[in-house]
Formats: structure tokens, C-alpha cells, sequence
């Protein structure tokens, strides 16, 4: 027999009414804490103490050329089928530093540069203000960000040539500008050719200390056509043509023999040519750095290379984010409070031994306050030292058991360089995950 509203009693039906009214509510608030997590944010600039300033002081660079092309995948870069034919040859020679960046859901434009220019972790929210027409719906003026610091350090000046996200993101940030809008996806040829006709000019001149290219035209042949449109390599040998007139400015001019070229992507594609989820393909992204004084201090390797498992690691693999703290030893200013990045520990030859341990241990106590801020209830007096952490079942109690054992070390007069720089690699790497696991989103 059929169940109709006359068979339930009144009292019955008044408590599922309220219960599913209850239940509603509980659903959305356990959504919304899986998809908008809480963050601790740190507001402020970071500051060196006087023992970090040395480190400023001795920093291999003073200028930064940052070139983002959009949807540049790992393979378009260090595969054989690869249109970058000059970068691979700088990897070779040892003059280009290789690595596949991985770019964490959501893989879109906004919250990835967020990622590399904060070394936070990016929020769904951002999905929805990555299609925000107004410059004010989503920005990090007043942020900590590598940007800011560069800007900071000796009144420095900035240029951007490109997506104006970034001035969406950074208004009045930049003292000179050309943006191109990201969302017409049918122009592939003057988007890019609006970025590169400014450069030459630029290069010319002294004034700036860091240049923010980003093209745009791979990434709209990626939605158009896909990753394997026959457009597709000679975009990319475009674009190896601009690193290569950016490499031999820097060896040729006197005022950017010190200055640092990065090239990277902000997210990788799937097998569509589209972007935004957690795939391999979305979240391998290339990242190279570049200069001449590279030669003296590091060995080529082999490129083009096939990883043998099939999958789109290239060379050593980073987070996007590690990219703010290597940015900050490398050109010599404070690392952004709300960082999560780690240094990039190729690059510790720059420096003495001992100042290697220095820029790690700043690296770690960096992160060590965005740890105790996101997890307040946590203690790291320094009463939790063990020689084995790792047995440790809760995190929390590792992570300051694994803080403890670095000050022990660090204090130590017989313990070797090596014994605290793996200690501090380790804890660093460590106080990352944990806050990844805590403010991380959920992928698609």
C-alpha cells in the first residue's frame, strides 16, 4: 500500500521537516570547509634580520626576467618532439637549470600566478574571480609577494608585457605596462606579438629590476585545436626564439650580466588542449631557469629526454611554489610571509657552506610561522627533540619533534654541514605538507 502524507502522523512529519532543514545547512558548511578552507594569513612584508642581510649582499643576482607562457606542458619543453630547440641546447651546455613544476588544482591562470608570485596554496573561490571583469574582485595589493619585495628592495622598478591579469592582480605594482586580454581564444599571433615588440626597447634600458612577460597565444591554440595541432611547434619554436634573444642580451649587455631569466608555465593541458583540473598533464608544467653564470657552477644534462615511466616528470620535480623562496636567495630579498615554497637546493653551490645551511634554516622558520599561525595549538619549544621522528604517529608532534632535532643540530659544534642541511631540507619540506594537507583544495 502506497505511503501518503495522511498516514504520517503529524509529530513524524514535523521532525523530518526539521531534521532535513538541519541537515541542509550541515551539508553546505562541510562543503564549503572541503572547498574554502581556512587559511592563516600573515599580514605585512617580511624583513631580513641583520644576520640575513649578508645574505642579500651576496646574492649572484640583481635583475629578474620572469616569462610565463600560458599552458606551457613539461613536454613542450624537454621532449624530442619539443619546438624549443635553443633552451635544450642551454641545458646541455649547463647554462639553463631544468625542473617540472607541479601547478596543484586549480589549474587556471589567476590562482597559479598566485601561487608563484605568493608560494601560497590558491583557493576554488579563484575559479570564479578568474573570470571577474572587475579589477578589484580579486588582487594582492597589500600581499607579501616577490613582486612587492623586489619593488621594495632599493625602490625597484617593475615592467609587465602581456596578460593583464597580472594587473588585475597587482594594481599599481608596475611602472610601465602593455596588457593583452586573455579570453580571445582565436588570436594566437598579434597576443603574443603585442609582448614582443616592447622587449627590445626594454632591454635597452637600466631603470627596471624585474620584467614580467606573459604570453598567451600556446594556450589558445591548446583550446582551439589541442596539444597536437600542427600550430602547436612552431608557437613553440616562437617562443624559443624570444629566450634565445633574451639569452644573448644577457650575455652581451653590461647591465644584465646579473640578471635571472626564468621561464615557466602557468599550468600545463590535457589531451583537449583545455586546463583547469588535477590531471598529469594540467599540473606538469615546465620550468627552466637561465643564465650565463650557470656555465661555472653546474653540469648540462641530457635534453631532449622521455621519462621512463611514462608520465610528464621531467628532471626533478618542484612545487610552483618553491619558485618564491629560490626568486628571494637568488636575487637577494626577504621571502614572502605566507610562503610554503622551499628553496631549490640546486642552487645552494652560489653560496659557502655555511651560508647554505643559513638560507635554509630562513627558509624553514619562514614556514615554521605560517605552521604555528595555521595550527596554533601546536608547540615548538624545542621539548620534543628525538633521534627518530619519523616513528612518530601524530603530525603534529613530528613536525616538532623534526623542529627540535634541526635547532639541536644547528647548535651542535660536532655535527657536519651535511648532517644539519639534510635536517633542514627535510623539516622544511616537512612544515610544507603539513600545511598543504591542512589548506589544501580538493581537486576536480
Amino acid at each position: 500500500m502506497a505511503i501518503t502524507l495522511q498516514h504520517i502522523k503529524p509529530k513524524a512529519f514535523c521532525l523530518a521537516l526539521v531534521t532535513s532543514n538541519l541537515l541542509i545547512p550541515s551539508a553546505l558548511l562541510v562543503f564549503a570547509w572541503g572547498f574554502f578552507p581556512y587559511k592563516a594569513f600573515l599580514p605585512g612584508s617580511a624583513s631580513y634580520t641583520r644576520d640575513q642581510l649578508e645574505l642579500a649582499q651576496n646574492a649572484p643576482f640583481d635583475k629578474v626576467i620572469f616569462m610565463v607562457v600560458d599552458a606551457l606542458r613539461s613536454d613542450f619543453v624537454f621532449s624530442p618532439q619539443s619546438g624549443f630547440q635553443f633552451t635544450q641546447e642551454l641545458v646541455r651546455s649547463g647554462f639553463a637549470i631544468p625542473f617540472t613544476a607541479h601547478a596543484a588544482a586549480p589549474t587556471i591562470t589567476m590562482p597559479r600566478i598566485k601561487a608563484i608570485t605568493t608560494g601560497s596554496i590558491p583557493s576554488f573561490l579563484d575559479v570564479i574571480l578568474n573570470f571577474a571583469e572587475s579589477d578589484k574582485a580579486s588582487n594582492l595589493e597589500g600581499h607579501d609577494t616577490w613582486l612587492a619585495q623586489l619593488k621594495a628592495k632599493r625602490d625597484g622598478h617593475l615592467v609587465l608585457l602581456g596578460d593583464d591579469t597580472w594587473l588585475k592582480l597587482f594594481p599599481q605594482t608596475f611602472a610601465f605596462a602593455d596588457g593583452t586580454s586573455s579570453f580571445f581564444v582565436s588570436d594566437y599571433t598579434e597576443v603574443d606579438y603585442n609582448v614582443t615588440r616592447n622587449i627590445p626597447a626594454l632591454l635597452e634600458r637600466d631603470e627596471w629590476d624585474g620584467m614580467v612577460l606573459h604570453y598567451l597565444g600556446l594556450d589558445h591554440i591548446g583550446h582551439k585545436m589541442g596539444p597536437s595541432s600542427p600550430y602547436m611547434l612552431p608557437k613553440q619554436a616562437e617562443m624559443d626564439g624570444i629566450v634565445a634573444d633574451l639569452y644573448r642580451a644577457l650575455q652581451s649587455t653590461k647591465h644584465l650580466q646579473s640578471t635571472l631569466l626564468v621561464l615557466c608555465g602557468d599550468h600545463g593541458m590535457n589531451d583537449a588542449g583545455n586546463h583547469g583540473g588535477s590531471s598529469g598533464g594540467e599540473t606538469s608544467t615546465a620550468l627552466v631557469f637561465i643564465s650565463p653564470k650557470f656555465g661555472s657552477k653546474f653540469e648540462g644534462l641530457k635534453c631532449p629526454t622521455t621519462p621512463l615511466d611514462g608520465s610528464l616528470i621531467y628532471y626533478d620535480k618542484v612545487e610552483q611554489s618553491d619558485v618564491v623562496p629560490t626568486l628571494a636567495g637568488l636575487l637577494g630579498f626577504p621571502i614572502p610571509r605566507n610562503n610554503l615554497g622551499v628553496f631549490i637546493s640546486r642552487f645552494l653551490p652560489f653560496w659557502k657552506p655555511e651560508d647554505r645551511l643559513r638560507i635554509l634554516q630562513h627558509n624553514a622558520k619562514q614556514i615554521l610561522q605560517v605552521v604555528t599561525g595555521t595550527f596554533p595549538n601546536l608547540s615548538f619549544d624545542g621539548q620534543n627533540r628525538s633521534d627518530s621522528c619519523e616513528d612518530i604517529h601524530s603530525a603534529g608532534t613530528r613536525l616538532a619533534c623534526m623542529w627540535s632535532r634541526l635547532e639541536y643540530l644547528s647548535k651542535e659544534d660536532t655535527t657536519t654541514n651535511w648532517d644539519v642541511k639534510v635536517a633542514a631540507l627535510y623539516t622544511v619540506r616537512s612544515l610544507q605538507e603539513k600545511c598543504g594537507e591542512k589548506l589544501n583544495v580538493r581537486s576536480f
